[in-house]
């Protein structure tokens, strides 16, 4: 429904994007414990207000804050990716995996 991470030129805020597109559509949070969790990669503070000034312009800025602005009103998640985004025409192979004895 959102198509993964948008394709925006914006080297930030793509996750904050992300997140009110995911909400837009009427996605909720589900919080779970352990051994079920889902792990975020780990990378330096991006998004704080002197690195999105200092990366990119107040034109870039301003549209991002119109577009999820938008789309928080509207309850609409803007889907800036095509249906052929990423690896949609490819077929991989796929394999399991053996984790402790278990089949996963």
């Amino acid at each position: 429904q959102v198509r993964a991470y948008p394709e925006i030129p914006l080297p930030v805020l793509v996750d904050s994007f992300l997140t009110v597109a995911t909400s837009a559509a009427g996605f909720t949070q589900h919080i779970f414990m352990p051994p079920a969790c889902v792990f975020h990669q780990f990378h330096p503070q991006g998004t704080m207000p002197q690195r999105v000034a200092q990366t990119v312009g107040q034109p870039e800025i301003e549209a991002f804050i119109n577009n999820v602005t938008w789309m928080l009103s509207n309850r609409q998640p803007l889907i800036l990716n095509d249906l052929n985004w990423g690896y949609a025409q490819h077929d991989f192979e796929e394999e399991a995996f053996v984790a402790q004895g278990k089949l996963t």
